[in-house]
């Protein structure tokens, strides 16, 4: 579809990922059309509670929303000029049962990243809780199959696309994603990164504030030992396969002891680093009320 050319839109619009596989980037060049709002990420369980129709669902993300730009989502659309609306959460995909509800008007959009990326990723994260090779692996597995199923079940409603050819073909997988949602590709998005940014800046999501990186696509090589990458191809073989991802070590078959001891480090090293986390949060609000100034009544 060229630029100009309109087709029917579609909206909502649901960004599904795993965590670091580029959902954030591609949340930031979709936003960055004219014509686009992308929420970027929210209290998940908070929105899907038990039971929650599609009013609630969509009112919850609302809530958000308002609490974050002062709008809810109509008065936010027609402040920005914009005419579609949509979430972006990497804990979507335990959702995608009650996001149905939105269906037909609804897209989603599955992206997906060489599992090695993702679970070096994972690993050099202060998010990552203890994760290693083999239960980084596991669980980009199962959320991928998840995505997987649900792409082979609405075939039409979903467009997946890969981290790697959203930096190397920009423009091509771009033109993709709106010829999907019915709307014209803008050039905009390429400059995404000098358009407004609806997505707080942090540690995790700074490549996003510039041009795509394609070094990052390749940046395991240097990270994961032999070791690691045998054992993350062991375990994500045939979601590679599937996704488009070659293994690159012999088949091989871990060990039941080491995965024992795998699942045993994440549970250790992941509730230390909860622990960490909470007692500097703990201590930061004790700094934060002792310097905090205080007003005296003049009497």
């Amino acid at each position: 579809m060229s630029s100009g050319e309109i087709g029917s839109m579609h909206s909502p619009v649901f960004l599904i990922g795993t965590q670091r596989s580029g959902t954030t980037l591609l949340c930031r060049m979709l936003t960055a059309h004219p014509d686009v709002f992308i929420k970027n990420e929210l209290p998940v369980r908070s929105v899907f509670t038990e039971g929650a129709s599609r009013e609630d669902i969509e009112r919850n993300i609302g809530h958000f929303v308002k609490k974050q730009y002062g709008e809810d989502i109509p008065a936010l659309l027609q402040k920005e000029g914009k005419k579609i609306w949509g979430l972006k959460d990497p804990e979507l995909t335990r959702y995608l049962e009650p996001l149905k509800q939105f269906l037909p008007e609804a897209r989603f959009i599955v992206i997906t990243r060489d599992p090695r990326a993702v679970v070096n990723s994972y690993m050099e994260n202060k998010w990552g809780l203890g994760t290693n090779a083999y239960t980084g692996a596991q669980r980009w597995r199962e959320e991928v199959e998840e995505q997987l199923a649900f792409e082979a079940e609405l075939p039409d409603k979903v467009l997946r696309l890969r981290y790697e050819d959203l930096v190397f073909d920009q423009q091509e997988s771009l033109e993709k994603v709106c010829d999907f949602l019915g709307i014209a590709f803008e050039q905009s998005m390429m400059d995404y990164a000098d358009q407004k940014a609806f997505v707080i800046k942090s540690r995790e999501n700074r490549h996003t504030f510039r041009a795509p990186d394609p070094a990052l696509t390749k940046k395991w090589r240097s990270k994961l030992s032999d070791h690691q990458v045998r054992v993350i191809d062991s375990i994500a073989r045939r979601a590679m396969e599937n996704t488009g991802y070659q293994a690159e070590a012999e088949p091989y078959s871990v060990p039941a002891w080491m995965a024992a001891w795998y699942r045993l480090h994440q549970a250790v090293v992941g509730e230390l680093q909860i622990q960490y986390r909470w007692r500097v949060q703990h201590w930061r609000r004790i700094l934060r009320a002792r310097l905090k100034p205080t007003t005296h009544s003049s009497g």
